[in-house]
């Protein structure tokens, strides 16, 4: 067979190398790694007002709080209280987020654009102001044959709402905005499983005929509690595998 000519050899080479530079760039520009710990930090911080004064009974009336707490979860004891966290918590992340990015950029020299990172968890948190409200008024003020026909929806976020774990869902709407834009497999494994781990929390109690007494005064915190390991460890993974890469290339 004849040798390829010098020629395509360098637009062999030429190749190579740009694809080497396109997947260099694309790793200098990766900067999730704040987010994952930043929102894992922040429903771990939450702990305490998920823990209730006494033992809970099986089903608590919901709570006529501030339509701005409506965050908190109906069925909580401190409910107002984790409302006005959650809220302070979601948009000063998402903000913070996207400062850390627009830092991030200007060192690397290359930017992930997150401004739909950004718009997507203000724009989340808005709607978990309103959901409960409309998830309320579509399960207790319709017409049978709608409140039977939307009850397998509504009836879950509902629950998952009167639990105060509705900001974990727009956590994990953000994140995978994010991962799009970041085009990263590992971000949206870290999704994948943190979305697992919290439809698997709710689905618990949703399936489960719960009777007085069967909840602790932890139980609501330990639902809430659990998906922040994922978020955790995969910050921690990914910023070691970052400082290995920067190294690398240092």
């Amino acid at each position: 067979m004849p040798s390829e000519s010098p020629r395509e050899d360098d637009a062999q080479e030429l190749l190579a190398s740009m694809t080497t530079l396109r997947r260099q760039a694309r790793a200098a520009r990766q900067a999730y790694w704040l987010p994952l710990l930043l929102f894992g930090v922040l429903i771990a911080a939450a702990a305490p007002l998920y823990v209730e004064s006494a033992e809970p009974p099986a089903l608590r009336a919901g709570s006529d709080g501030p339509v701005l707490t409506g965050l908190g979860g109906g069925f909580l004891e401190k409910s107002t209280a984790l409302g006005w966290y959650w809220l302070a918590a979601l948009v000063g992340g998402y903000l913070a987020g996207l400062a850390w990015y627009r830092w991030h950029g200007r060192r690397a020299g290359v930017q992930t654009p997150t401004r739909a990172y950004v718009i997507a968890g203000i724009a989340g948190t808005l709607v978990g102001l309103a959901l409960p409200v409309v998830l309320e008024f579509l399960l207790f003020n319709t017409s049978a044959p709608v409140s039977g026909g939307t009850s397998w929806l509504t009836g879950p976020l509902l629950g998952l709402a009167n639990r105060g774990m509705l900001p974990h869902l727009v956590i994990a709407v953000g994140l995978a905005v994010l991962a799009h834009l970041e085009r990263s497999r590992g971000l949206w494994v870290v999704v994948g499983l943190y979305t697992v781990v919290l439809v698997a929390v709710n689905a618990w109690f949703q399936v489960s005929d719960l009777q007085p007494g069967d909840l602790t005064r932890f139980s609501f915190m330990l639902a809430a509690m659990l998906p922040a390991p994922v978020l955790l460890i995969g910050g921690g993974l990914t910023l070691a595998a970052a400082k290995k890469q920067h190294n690398g290339y240092a």
